[in-house]
């Protein structure tokens, strides 16, 4: 049986966060009841952050968290994708978009290409048939991934709360019936 994971490094995205909100290892230490110590052993990934000590910090650092929240999102869930951190990668709003839209282009591909296979039951369906489905879903990981990340760096340029710029999303999706309260 897995082990639940309840803690990760997360040193670069909390000091990122630190970083944009000003805030000093010995202030965000008072800020959430840890020692000066351990916040900073956090920072350079020598100290686990616990989960449940994921929304203290969040709100101790209110201003352009987006990345740590991704950080944390991908590390606690394993569901949802990362940061891209990349050396490789240029860090910016327009440079994410121009990534972000033939990811897009081959994500709408793969789909396309999967919706014959989607119109199969499930009880005829033959090896071959999982191909272009699984195909799918690697694309569409990448575009989720260079999405979300052109969203962070684009609500950071422009000073937007991610978090709030969401909210507004799932009001109007509730609205439209697509997702339940």
């Amino acid at each position: 049986m897995d082990q639940k994971v309840t803690s990760a490094f997360m040193g670069a995205m909390l000091l990122d966060a630190m970083r944009h909100n000003q805030v000093s290892v010995q202030e965000l230490a008072k800020k959430v009841g840890y020692t000066p110590s351990l916040i900073s052993k956090a920072t350079h990934d020598q100290a686990r952050i616990q989960f449940d000590a994921v929304a203290d910090l969040l709100a101790a650092l209110p201003e352009q968290n987006q990345f740590f929240a991704i950080d944390v999102a991908n590390k606690a869930l394993g569901i949802t994708t990362p940061v891209i951190d990349g050396d490789r990668i240029l860090k910016e709003p327009v440079a994410m978009a121009i990534k972000t839209l033939p990811e897009l282009k081959e994500a709408l591909t793969a789909v396309t290409d999967s919706l014959d296979e989607f119109t199969i039951p499930a009880e005829d369906l033959r090896p071959e048939d999982y191909k272009d489905p699984e195909k799918m879903v690697g694309e569409c990981y990448d575009a989720v991934l260079y999405l979300l990340n052109l969203i962070a760096y684009v609500c950071r340029g422009f000073n937007f709360s991610m978090q709030d710029e969401l909210d507004k999303r799932k009001k109007i999706w509730i609205k439209k019936d697509i997702v339940k309260k």
